[in-house]
């Protein structure tokens, strides 16, 4: 007896993969251009940062010039505003310093940070979240790869970046993710770091 063999059955429809080669270099190309946004908003935010410094030492010359006129005066009456002056030339000279030490921050942001993980990516392996302390000493990755062995290797090269040298993650997790029978099985992984010798983390 003839038997008929329904071609459209669902058990016969090709299998999509999870992850290719291709959604991983467009993964891989889509972190790079992020990087280079961020690289290129926190240079324009340091600029800025630099911008008000220099106006702010601009305001404080004709400070400097009353004060020096109302001291040559010595007149009594003047005390009160010779008083005022040298405090609000004093606050201006706190908040320059702060600016200059990147008291709110690292002057030049975090674009380095991103820049160097653009460097070092890898088809086989992808960040998917980033942290960072204010002060850029203690860092948090997160991430996936195909293979754990990848990720030694990868560490290896991102410690030659200058912004990574001599910081050690001392927090290292790994988590195999079912993935159901993709073609592209992957492990989760999360770094935590500590500070880089010499630097101290904020309060």
């Amino acid at each position: 007896m003839a038997q008929q063999l329904n071609l459209f059955d669902a058990r016969f429809a090709p299998v999509p993969l999870r992850w290719s080669a291709r959604q991983a270099g467009l993964a891989m190309a889509a972190v790079v251009v992020l990087a280079w946004g961020g690289a290129q908003a926190l240079t324009l935010a340091a600029s800025r940062a630099e911008a008000e410094a220099q106006a702010i030492q601009a305001g404080m010359s004709p400070l400097r010039a009353q004060v020096g006129t109302l001291a040559a005066r010595r007149d009594p009456g003047t005390a009160g505003e010779l008083a005022r002056l040298q405090a609000a030339e004093a606050t201006q000279r706190r908040v320059r310093a702060a600016l200059e030490a990147g008291a709110a921050g690292a002057r030049e942001g975090h674009a380095e940070v991103l820049l160097a993980l653009a460097r070092q990516a890898s088809g086989q392996l992808w960040i998917t979240g980033l942290g960072v302390s204010d002060d850029g000493s203690a860092i948090d990755l997160e991430g996936r790869m195909t293979s754990s062995s990848v990720l030694a290797d990868y560490l290896r090269r991102l410690n030659d970046e200058p912004r990574f040298k001599g910081r050690p993650f001392a927090q290292l997790t790994l988590r195999a993710v079912d993935n159901n029978g993709a073609a592209l099985p992957y492990t989760e992984f999360a770094l935590r770091s500590t500070p880089a010798t010499g630097t101290s983390t904020s309060p």
